[in-house]
């Protein structure tokens, strides 16, 4: 009988934690990647319909609130052409494909491994140890924090993460969610209200 389990022997504990905490990370890719083009789009929307403004309003606009207009749209699209550029150089897809093929590959060496009476997980150790290392190796990549802790968090009854651990692990990932995903709300939300302010102080 299999008496093992994941949180009793080290090597499958440790193969569950880091497979599961890659499958976060590509999703977590696939999502920035989807993000980031959502707040770009949106922010190139922005950048024309702020164009349009002195065209479709002329009787409305002083004749220097056209040029603050003109001149805040030519900074915010200098500033979108450089958003895109490092966004596009940070490769989500292939980072988030590796993670997945890595998180794939480990799963495959758990399941073999946790399939196996104690007897033989004892004898074949050090070869699942290497299959395991060899898996971590070829990846490149390592996942965030932020992965890890979303793992802790889906499974802290399993984990018997204690009550004040687990408040300060919430906190802990709602910061790193801030600091992972700030700048597309930034993106999408400080224009609106740019405008908006812009409108009130200069009345147009």
């Amino acid at each position: 009988m299999n008496e093992r389990t994941r949180t009793t022997d080290l090597l499958l504990g440790k193969m569950w934690k880091t497979k599961s905490a890659r499958f976060n990370a590509h999703a977590r890719l696939i999502q920035k990647r989807n993000l980031s083009t959502w707040a770009t789009s949106i922010l190139a929307f922005y950048i024309f319909a702020g164009s349009l403004v002195p065209l479709v309003y002329p009787h409305l606009l002083s004749a220097g609130a056209e040029q603050l207009v003109s001149i805040l749209t030519v900074i915010i699209s200098v500033f979108l052409i450089i958003i895109t550029l490092l966004e596009s150089s940070k490769n989500y897809d292939r980072e988030a494909e590796r993670m997945l093929q890595c998180a794939l590959e480990i799963s495959n060496i758990y399941n073999s491994y946790q399939a196996l009476t104690t007897e033989k997980a004892d004898e074949q150790r050090g070869q699942f140890t290497n299959e395991y290392s060899a898996a971590l190796n070829k990846s490149g990549l390592n996942h965030q924090d932020i992965d890890f802790l979303q793992f802790q968090l889906r499974n802290s009854r399993e984990l018997q993460i204690r009550a004040a651990r687990y408040a300060a692990d919430v906190v802990k990932y709602f910061l790193l969610w801030v600091a992972e995903y700030w700048l597309y709300v930034v993106l999408v939300v400080i224009p609106p209200l740019a405008a908006g302010l812009l409108h009130k102080q200069l009345g147009f």
